[in-house]
């Protein structure tokens, strides 16, 4: 080898160290303080919009994909129905108010007829006073003061009987007489089935319950539908999270709160920021249909993942929509780094104190 290029070779060697060695630190100082994972996903909490009546759907105000915003009418069945329902729940109510002022009425001719017994009864105490002074001086035959006697009976017996009338016409009314007739359980009970009906016939009217896109839509015009039935789903791809599965050698100093970078396959150019929402309460393994059997002879150790729940921090640009399910690479910032983060029982136990 000539003599320029040894020293040329050496510098370029030297250089290579120099720059693997500057690479090299920094890629051991950046996995000393974050995690990541690369089975991570794009998810969201998405609304099932479902029927609460039967009914047949006369009209369709969305498609699939198409972007709706809370409160807008996406749906709407026939209405015939229900409007029949609510005259007849109306007419009810008038009724039942016709029928309080009959009561009413009767509570009046109720004691209207007490007052006619109780003044007949103090005049047949009167003559009944006068038969006994004629009887006792012997002016008048017995007789008459017997028939003075009975007739004060039956006068006290009718009476008697007029309260009786008047506490039952007003048990059957049951509020007082100056009470407003709204206030009666009759009067009540008809709006309350009224209210019912004008309920009922809101629900011909399905709304978006939040903003998002139109998925899965399963219903055409014309088609009858029935209560609970699933008609479509709305997502909100503006409140998307990403759910990152990260083994769980990597969570130990993974918190709630901590700073966390998004990168999706589908815009690698793109980094989306967050933070740590949440950590599962167990392993996917935890929670799934058949959920693994340990304590068998053929045993075999495998790492976990547990779930972690990254929250953005704002919103994604509309040209760059994060759309469910996407794949991710998700890396969590720990703060601190692990090896500040280190410490020992009795270390954390006094820290916790």
């Amino acid at each position: 080898m000539s003599g320029w290029r040894r020293p040329v070779l050496i510098a370029l060697v030297a250089a290579g160290l120099v720059v693997a060695g500057v690479f090299g630190v920094r890629w051991w100082r950046f996995y000393q303080t974050h995690v990541s994972t690369d089975d991570a996903y794009v998810r969201a909490d998405v609304a099932q919009v479902t029927a609460r009546i039967p009914g047949t759907i006369v009209e369709l105000a969305v498609e699939e994909n198409t972007h709706v915003r809370q409160g807008d009418l996406i749906v709407r069945l026939d209405r015939e129905e229900y409007e029949l329902r609510l005259r007849e729940a109306e007419a009810a109510v008038s009724r039942a108010i016709r029928t309080v002022e009959e009561m009413k009425a009767s509570v009046l001719t109720a004691e209207s007829h007490l007052a006619v017994a109780e003044a007949e009864f103090a005049q047949l105490r009167l003559d009944h006073g006068r038969a006994e002074q004629l009887a006792g001086r012997d002016v008048v035959p017995k007789e008459r003061l017997d028939r003075a006697r009975t007739a004060l009976r039956v006068g006290e017996s009718r009476v008697q009987a007029a309260r009786r009338e008047v506490e039952r016409a007003r048990a059957v009314l049951g509020v007082p007489l100056d009470a407003p007739s709204s206030e009666t359980a009759i009067v009540r009970q008809a709006v309350a089935a009224r209210d019912v009906a004008a309920l009922l016939l809101s629900y011909t009217e399905l709304r978006a319950p939040i903003t998002g896109v139109v998925a899965r839509r399963t219903i055409e015009i014309g088609q009858r539908i029935q209560p609970g039935q699933p008609l479509m789903m709305v997502v909100p791809l503006e409140r998307v999270y990403v759910e990152a599965n990260f083994k769980e050698t990597q969570l130990s100093y993974v918190r709630v709160g901590q700073p966390a970078e998004i990168v999706a396959d589908v815009y690698p150019d793109i980094v989306y920021r967050g933070h740590v929402e949440s950590v599962a309460p167990g392993s996917g393994a935890a929670f799934a249909l058949l959920p693994p059997e340990n304590a068998t002879g053929n045993w075999v150790k495998v790492v976990q993942r547990v779930p972690v729940r990254i929250a953005l921090d704002e919103p994604p640009p509309a040209d760059r929509p994060l759309r469910v399910s996407l794949s991710v690479v998700a890396t969590i910032e720990l703060s601190g780094g692990k090896a500040v983060g280190k410490q020992s029982v009795a270390e954390a136990k006094a820290a916790a104190e």
